[in-house]
């Protein structure tokens, strides 16, 4: 094989193919359009959560117990901090909206609003929540500070509507809400019987989670999903890459009638798939490279935007440039995969047709990446794709245990294998007569399609 011949082959493919301005604006104009899209649609979701209230109709406030109510003692006196342990906690504050203590709006939570609400039959309630006055509704038990006082357990419900998403995040907040408030209640009988606050928990269990702010969690969330998606983001755009110029190489070139010129040629034939190869897996590892660079501006540009939220170090900036190291055998997997198919197809339209089965295989491992707990592992490390996926998972993660290069050697020698298979098949059709001048789809009749004899 003559590599002169294979540059100068994958040189003039690449420069055809930039003279095309719907591969530029697939592979380059799509993600500038589609990443700031996706940035405001995300901004535009969390300002529209914050500026939504939810209303949780209140029934029964008169039944609630009123803090201190039954203590005589003075809190400032002897015993004060005793007194304010065995008081009962108020659940509303002097505004009549639920006490900051367990309404606390967290950065992925809608505030909390409370209504009074006049009701005595459950058809009253049912129809409250039918007209959407209110997304929740909570029903106090007749008597619940005397039933506390006599160490009896009254009872809360809380009502939504079916199906609903509001009213599902309603009830959801409503009830944590109640939660807290309970565990206080809980505190404050046990100080009535000479007990501390925290007797039904004779040993303390410190986690991670525990110590963490709202924000450090939610950061943590955030990044756990970003360093799945992205890697499952470059594998689309890469096979993207490499879809449309492969076609067009390929069955484009049947349909302009130029592969006739390029076969008569000196250059021999595994030479022209070699170099066809080459420029597919250029466009394809560069829409890769482009696309981590928009990422990296996008992780440099969002702390500047919420520094609250995304000043805890969400990915690895190392391990995201990194992942164009590994995103070089799957794009030369993808080039192979997509020149096979392409040179099979009889014109663009069919060879369009015959990547779906491409997509097919590629979604249920990228997918299948993605499954919590699926990390590189003696098994993982030797299926295609998904290896790779893991991989880059890996490196962008911002873990402290050392970084598992034992199965780097299988990674990227199962994904070489693969290569080798899907250009050997390409090899293989290119000197198939019989594939490279089938009579296209509006010539003549009786040709063969991998859907069936036509």
């Amino acid at each position: 094989m003559r590599w002169s011949v294979v540059r100068l082959i994958a040189a003039r493919e690449v420069r055809d193919q930039l003279r095309d301005r719907r591969t530029l604006f697939l592979i380059l104009g799509l993600p500038v359009l589609m990443y700031p899209l996706f940035v405001g649609v995300g901004i535009l979701f969390v300002t529209a959560l914050k500026e939504k209230k939810l209303v949780v109709g209140l029934v029964g406030v008169e039944h609630l117990p009123r803090a201190e109510a039954d203590l005589a003692p003075v809190l400032g006196g002897p015993g004060g901090a005793a007194q304010r342990l065995r008081a009962y906690p108020s659940l509303l504050g002097p505004d009549g909206q639920f006490a900051p203590a367990y309404a606390t709006t967290a950065l992925d939570s809608a505030p909390l609003r409370a209504q009074p609400l006049d009701a005595a039959t459950d058809e009253e309630l049912t129809a409250h929540l039918a007209s959407r006055r209110v997304d929740a509704i909570v029903v106090i038990d007749p008597g619940t500070a005397t039933k506390l006082d006599r160490d009896e357990r009254p009872t809360v419900r809380v009502l939504g509507r079916d199906g609903e998403e509001n009213s599902k995040l309603a009830v959801q907040r409503i009830t944590s809400v109640l939660q807290k408030w309970a565990d206080d209640v809980k505190g404050a009988r046990f100080a009535r019987r000479g007990l501390p606050p925290n007797f039904d928990k004779p040993i303390e269990i410190r986690d991670p989670q525990s110590e963490k702010t709202s924000e450090k969690k939610i950061a943590d969330d955030l990044r756990d999903m970003l360093v799945k998606v992205i890697p499952f983001l470059l594998v689309m755009w890469m096979l993207t890459g490499a879809i449309y110029p492969a076609i067009d190489m390929t069955a484009g070139e049947k349909e302009r009638g130029t592969m006739e010129t390029l076969l008569i040629s000196p250059a021999e034939r595994t030479e022209i798939v070699a170099g066809k190869f080459l420029a597919t897996t250029c466009f394809s590892f560069g829409t890769a490279m482009w696309n981590v660079t928009l990422m990296l501006v996008a992780v440099a540009v969002a702390p500047l935007l919420a520094p609250g939220l995304f000043g805890h170090g969400l990915i690895s900036i190392a391990g995201l440039a990194a992942c164009i190291l590994a995103a070089v055998p799957l794009a030369m997997l993808f080039a192979a995969l997509a020149l096979s198919l392409g040179i099979f197809a009889r014109s663009t339209k069919e060879g369009n047709y015959y990547m779906v089965p491409l997509f097919f295989v590629v979604l249920p491992l990228a997918y299948w990446s993605m499954t919590p707990g699926i990390e590189l592992d003696g098994f993982t490390r030797w299926v295609p794709m998904a290896n790779a996926l893991l991989f880059q998972q890996r490196l962008m993660s911002v873990r402290p245990d050392a970084f598992p290069w034992q199965h780097a050697p299988a990674v990227f020698g199962s994904l070489s294998l693969c290569v080798a298979l899907a250009l050997f098949a390409a090899v293989r059709q290119f000197h198939r007569e019989g594939v490279l001048f089938r009579e296209s789809e509006a010539g003549g009749k009786g040709g063969w399609s991998l859907f069936g004899k036509k």
